[in-house]
């Protein structure tokens, strides 16, 4: 793993041109992406995003940067129809035919770009990325978009490729693509390829990623936003709380069936759990509650704003994510969540899934339990329960934890001199055979 020093950026005053490349701009489910643009439009970068397209909704959650960025986003809105597609491609034959654009029409070229180009999703994102002009760095989110921004690079948009794996596209996309992984050109043309977790770095590796190009570079959080506030116990009733899309991964069936479970046993213990978020189990989870008859412990609130979740989690005092793998495969990176639950001093409760052990120590800053076991995650909670003089030394040490080591501003500076160092050694790539790509100056 290559290893970096902070401060490189500050060796030079000249700012890459950098796009960042996404499926959705802006997207509530994809916070880490909107930091990373905030990121690099508060350090001077002249960032610009593509993006398929986005939520309206979200736009608000950029704050007073929103008006800056929605002038920086193209979208390039690849229609869903077949139909609209096809003909939507022709004309863009057409209008590149005619000002000779080569480069364009290579895009279309099945034998060199596969199926992206054979679904015309290569074809539709080149246009827009013609039209916000070349740039010095290309930074593609999830694996898939990387193979996009490879192809990209092959045909002269970018100088230099880095793509951040996050989770799902190193574990569903491989669960359902078998023994032919999707990433051979992604790892031939990446000039940095940046898994979030050490576990998502080991497998990038084991696939063919070069490992001198493989760097763990960690998602994180402005840790500065949120109150930190030491819990405790004053009435000797727990309130759980759980911020998430109601996806299969989440386990959230799992939270409630422990909820359930200790009910049964523990009929003691005030609970109260708060659940906030929606997605596509929300009708199961809905089911589930009524099914289990804890309508009086558990509340679904459904998605809120951000001001709401900052609110309502203030006022819990443990959070529970129980995590799980999904039957199509899919897994977690390291939760966000999480990360904001630590911040404010909030001990947690998870699993031993995917990236989450490298963030939360089990009995340090809260409790890991297994997958999908429910009775061991209703023992932890009355643990908690039980031990309130716990929950202000474990908030303490996960606030510390998040400060040191997935700080959002660290990770930007980190980020920052990544680039500068790419372009600081740009040279032809030995393996792509292609010569050098156009060579425009820094802005």
């Amino acid at each position: 793993m290559i290893q970096l020093t902070m401060g490189y950026c500050a060796l030079s005053d000249i700012k890459p041109n950098v796009a960042v490349l996404a499926s959705r701009f802006p997207e509530l489910s994809e916070t880490f992406v909107m930091q990373h643009v905030v990121g690099l439009y508060e350090s001077g970068v002249d960032v610009k995003v593509l993006a398929n397209k986005g939520d309206d909704a979200a736009w608000s959650s950029l704050g007073e940067h929103a008006s800056w960025i929605r002038e920086r986003v193209w979208h390039y809105r690849m229609p869903h129809s077949k139909g609209r597609r096809i003909s939507g491609a022709l004309s863009k034959i057409m209008m590149h035919a005619r000002r000779g654009d080569w480069a364009y029409l290579r895009s279309f070229d099945g034998l060199a770009y596969g199926i992206k180009a054979l679904s015309l999703h290569l074809p539709y994102v080149l246009d827009q990325a013609q039209a916000m002009g070349p740039v010095d760095i290309l930074h593609c989110h999830f694996g898939p978009n990387g193979v996009l921004g490879a192809h990209l690079k092959r045909l002269g948009f970018c100088r230099r490729l880095v793509v951040t794996f996050h989770g799902m596209d190193v574990s569903r996309v491989l669960h359902q693509a078998g023994r032919h992984h999707p990433y051979r050109a992604l790892f031939e043309h990446a000039d940095r390829i940046l898994p979030i977790s050490r576990r998502w770095e080991k497998k990038l590796i084991e696939l063919g990623a070069p490992a001198n190009r493989v760097q763990i570079h960690r998602v994180g959080i402005d840790v500065d936003r949120f109150r930190y506030k030491e819990r405790q116990s004053n009435d000797g009733s727990l309130h759980l709380a759980t911020t998430a899309r109601f996806t299969e991964k989440k386990g959230l069936p799992y939270a409630i069936e422990a909820v359930a479970h200790l009910r049964r046993i523990r009929p003691d213990i005030l609970l109260k759990y708060d659940i906030i978020g929606g997605g596509e189990e929300w009708d199961g989870i809905t089911q589930l509650v009524d099914r289990l008859d804890v309508g009086h412990i558990v509340t679904l609130h459904g998605a809120q704003p951000h001001h709401v979740v900052e609110k309502m989690l203030a006022q819990a005092d443990v959070f529970m994510l129980p995590s799980v793998t999904a039957s199509n495969g899919d897994q977690e990176g390291i939760p966000v969540s999480l990360m904001e639950a630590m911040a404010t001093g909030m001990p947690v409760l998870s699993t031993w899934h995917s990236g989450i052990p490298e963030l939360v120590e089990d009995g340090v800053a809260g409790f890991l339990v297994p997958e999908r076991d429910p009775e061991m995650l209703a023992d932890r909670i009355a643990y908690l329960a039980d031990h309130p003089e716990k929950w202000g030394e474990m908030g303490h040490r996960g606030r510390i934890k998040v400060e040191q080591q997935y700080n959002i501003l660290r990770q930007n500076d980190l980020l920052l001199a990544l680039y500068h160092e790419l372009l600081a050694n740009h040279e032809c790539s030995p393996s792509s055979g292609l010569g050098c790509i156009g060579n425009h100056s820094a802005r």
